[in-house]
């Protein structure tokens, strides 16, 4: 039972990537703006991450180093102190934008103004995440995000045109007019880092070294990483799929939560869309418990300080200090009225910045011989995981050109 209920540490990690807020509406407007053609990106990325998730458990176990430990030790103290500076910067601005989200959704819910919801739920996350040992956090939100796949019933609902679907496996060069063709490399750029964000990494190695994960344990590493990201994929299919035969005919394009949410539930009538409200707020509020996590997860590991939800939290005070830091500050972000859907195209544009510094470290160590021994790559392991980094290599250095060029994807 306790390796069943392992796999949910890949559901959290993975749904808390896949299906946070920025994702539900970015994957909306791809449908909405290119019908099916841009499954492929989701495949791509899905593969990716589960390459990269995999080696991070690996290298969690055999090498009992965490992701940020790897970026100290390979790229040096003073890129590594960029890199940490960067990703902690993403995982507060994403903090932010999902528990704005998160608010959006209670007050669809409830009627009540956002602004004192929002506070209420800084609190309860607080107290949550206080409270609950490592275990009982993933469990709790991994399991409370799967009540998501009623997003995978509207889509079949809402009956797809499969044959065209299997055509959105092939990229296209071009969409005929240039701005079309922008925004259709933009939006697939988007999708594939999007399943990429640094933060599932940060949080999948810092929970593989939680549960005290052994080298017995690693055909178990594989499964979880591989279970809940194609759990999160076919949820993101779920929702292109939505985006194309909801908003698409209409000649819409979704700019809001709220629009988002009535659009996954265009099929399933009152009920089914108390549902979706339901499954967006555990998914959301699971990555904006990632997210929190990861930062103090961050700060500790590469500073060598000691770390770990399932201390005392006087035993590990700057750990403690640093996920409540992130909290509280995320928390005064999103209060203060900034836009969380500009947040989360703020911080998936500059989590693509960065990402190469992050996957490249891990691909080092995971090949090293000295340190991985007999667990070391294999040769397919390597190659995957080469392919992938050139590509993520490529989708950083396009991303703010791209998004210079179409306005962050938004119709002409």
């Amino acid at each position: 039972m306790r390796k069943l209920l392992g796999i949910t540490l890949g559901i959290m990690t993975a749904l808390g990537g896949f299906v946070d807020f920025g994702q539900i509406v970015f994957t909306l407007q791809s449908g909405a703006s290119f019908r099916y053609a841009l499954l492929w990106p989701i495949v791509l990325g899905t593969a990716a991450i589960i390459v990269y998730m995999e080696m991070c458990g690996r290298i969690a176990v055999i090498a009992r180093e965490p992701v940020f430990a790897i970026v100290r030790d390979r790229l040096g103290k003073k890129l590594g102190v960029a890199v940490l500076a960067a990703s902690n910067l993403l995982n507060l601005i994403t903090c932010a934008a999902e528990l704005g989200g998160v608010a959006i959704v209670l007050h669809l819910l409830t009627g009540l103004p956002e602004k004192p919801l929002l506070a209420g739920v800084a609190l309860a996350f607080g107290f949550a995440v206080a409270l609950l040992r490592f275990e009982w956090i993933e469990r709790v939100f991994g399991l409370a995000g799967v009540t998501m796949v009623v997003a995978a019933v509207s889509a079949c609902m809402l009956g797809p045109d499969w044959h065209a679907l299997g055509h959105g496996l092939a990229p296209r060069l071009s969409m005929g007019a240039s701005n079309q063709t922008l925004r259709y490399w933009y939006f697939a750029v988007g999708i594939f880092s999007a399943m990429l964000m640094e933060y599932e990494v940060h949080f999948y190695s810092s929970g593989a070294m939680e549960e005290d994960w052994t080298a017995k344990d690693l055909p178990e590493n594989f499964l979880v990483a591989s279970f809940g990201s194609v759990l999160g994929a076919l949820l993101t299919v779920a929702l292109l799929v939505i985006g194309a035969c909801v908003f698409f005919p209409e000649h819409r394009f979704p700019e809001h939560l709220s629009t988002a949410i009535n659009g996954i539930a265009t099929p399933l009538g009152h009920a089914g869309y108390v549902l979706v409200l339901l499954g967006t707020l555990a998914c959301l509020s699971g990555a904006a418990v990632e997210t929190m996590l990861s930062g103090g997860y961050n700060i500790c590991q590469f500073y060598n300080l000691r770390w770990g939800k399932n201390q005392k939290a006087r035993d590990v005070p700057f750990f403690s200090g640093s996920w409540i830091g992130m909290l509280i500050i995320a928390a005064l972000l999103s209060l203060s009225g900034l836009d969380p859907l500009k947040l989360v195209n703020i911080s998936v544009i500059f989590g693509m910045v960065v990402m190469p510094l992050t996957y490249y470290p891990i691909m080092r160590v995971a090949m090293d011989k000295g340190i991985m021994k007999r667990h070391v790559n294999s040769r397919a392991d390597t190659a995957m995981g080469m392919v992938f980094l050139v590509l993520i290599t490529l989708a950083a250095l396009a991303a703010i050109p791209l998004t210079i060029v179409t306005h962050s994807g938004a119709p002409s």
